[in-house]
């Protein structure tokens, strides 16, 4: 696989989330990424049609900048936590409706720029691997609230495929995620069948 190599800050911009508290947080107005809700309550993907779980909402007066209104394929990066281990989580904007979602506290908005040159599904996977985490790491600034700055990721160097190539491996890679989400989500069905079934054989 013929591959060139590109800093981060080439392809991709990063933006500031809006800093909203959970008590303004509403259950109706605009879609809201809190990073609290991002740690356990999605993986890989925010589908906002059927999110993992339910994204709260905020008022349409709050405060916004447009760079912290997010788009399908804008990869929301957590890049500060109280572990290293939750660090660099990040996960890609499943929003083909074009539904208003506002990026929010404690994270970061990295929007591909070049999409003729790398899919945004692709990069979010690459910042998963091992190998990044490790160069992730290698900029971590705090002690008891661990960060990275964005200019830090921006001078990382990955080894970019072709675009065709590219969608080869986010094939590959999805079906797999989909299929062990899908088995999640039964496994988590026939334990509140069982559970069902416990109490009634219990109480009657």
């Amino acid at each position: 696989m013929t591959t060139t190599e590109y800093r981060i800050g080439d392809l991709c911009s990063f933006a500031k989330g809006a800093s909203v508290p959970r008590d303004r947080m509403k259950k109706q107005g605009l879609r809201y990424l809190h990073y609290g809700d991002l740690y356990a309550g999605h993986s890989l993907y925010i589908d906002v049609e059927n999110p993992e779980r339910p994204l709260p909402f905020i008022d349409p007066t709050e405060k916004l900048r447009a760079d912290q209104f997010v788009n399908n394929g804008d990869i929301i990066y957590i890049l500060t936590s109280e572990t290293v281990e939750d660090l660099g989580k990040s996960l890609c904007l499943s929003n083909p409706k074009h539904r208003t979602v506002v990026a929010g506290t404690e994270t970061t908005v990295m929007q591909v720029a070049r999409q003729d040159i790398i899919e945004p599904r692709y990069l979010n996977y690459l910042l998963q691997t091992p190998f990044f985490q490790r160069r992730l790491r290698q900029y971590i600034t705090g002690m008891k609230v661990f960060r990275v700055h964005p200019r830090n990721i921006a001078r990382i160097a990955i080894s970019v495929p072709s675009l065709t190539d590219q969608k080869k491996v986010i094939a590959l890679l999805d079906s797999i995620h989909f299929k062990i989400r899908l088995n999640q989500q039964i496994n988590d069905h026939l334990l509140e069948y069982a559970k069902t079934i416990f109490e009634k054989w219990l109480y009657g």
